[in-house]
């Protein structure tokens, strides 16, 4: 049986064609994550949390039937652009998803506007209340700084795939992004940290990605439309990966 992937991101294009074996390390109801021997990691499934340049979309039906065969463990070899399963292949010569890098076309003022109209106040009775969150991000514009103990104590810290702490690193990153701020010192700091491990594999590609200016779709979405429809759909992504991320943002939009 031979399934057909919709589109592929750039960096899932890399791995695959640099690749021969992945591992399948994760799955849950939107898709499921391979690895290669290096832990370089992919996302195969739909959009509903949004396209990376690390995934594979399929459709809904294509990842059921997917999905059905699959167990944690199992292997995939890559072959003519095809991923092969025991049980199938996944073609996956398709459209390249785009990136949107385009930062400096986001309305700030109006995103910082909307983004003012969610509430973050859970936040305070947590490990990342206000005046933590604002102290990092005060400090990341000074190169003479030196912010290893504090982001050692956001990264990793949470439950889940992408830790909140992670998360909030990630918001923090596009926050940087659309009105640069960070110095460069920290963002080698940071790319350091992460790759020692300190978090999961999944939110190590993410906040890879993240220092490089790439982001999920749902948060890119954010510099072409920063209504409040895109910022809800945001927040439905994950259990609080989306909210967390939002918060970041948020935090460093509103920066003194």
């Amino acid at each position: 049986m031979i399934l057909q992937a919709s589109a592929v991101g750039s960096i899932a294009l890399q791995l695959l064609i640099e690749g021969k074996t992945f591992t399948v390390h994760s799955i849950f109801e939107k898709g499921l994550n391979i690895v290669d021997r290096n832990d370089e990691l992919i996302f195969i499934g739909t959009n509903e949390n949004g396209t990376f340049p690390f995934g594979i979309l399929l459709d809904s039906q294509t990842k059921q039937t997917l999905k059905a065969d699959l167990e944690v463990g199992d292997t995939f070899h890559v072959r003519n652009s095809h991923l092969s399963h025991n049980c199938f292949e996944l073609n996956f010569n398709a459209e390249i998803l785009p990136l949107y890098t385009d930062f400096k076309h986001a309305n700030i003022n109006k995103l910082k506007e909307n983004v003012k109209q969610i509430s973050f106040k859970s936040y305070e009775s947590t490990d990342f209340e206000s005046a933590r969150v604002s102290d990092l991000i005060n400090k990341l514009h000074d190169p003479t700084e030196n912010l290893e103990e504090e982001l050692r104590y956001f990264i990793g810290r949470g439950q889940g795939l992408t830790p909140t702490g992670d998360d909030i690193l990630v918001g923090i990153l596009y926050g940087h992004f659309i009105n640069s701020f960070i110095a460069e010192k920290h963002l080698e700091t940071l790319g350091s940290l992460i790759r020692e491990p300190l978090t999961t594999l999944v939110s190590t590609r993410f906040l890879t990605c993240a220092i490089e200016g790439l982001f999920s779709s749902k948060i890119t979405k954010l510099q072409h439309d920063s209504s409040l429809k895109s910022i809800k759909s945001l927040i439905k992504v994950g259990s609080s990966s989306g909210m967390d991320t939002l918060y970041g943002i948020y935090m460093a939009l509103t920066k003194e």
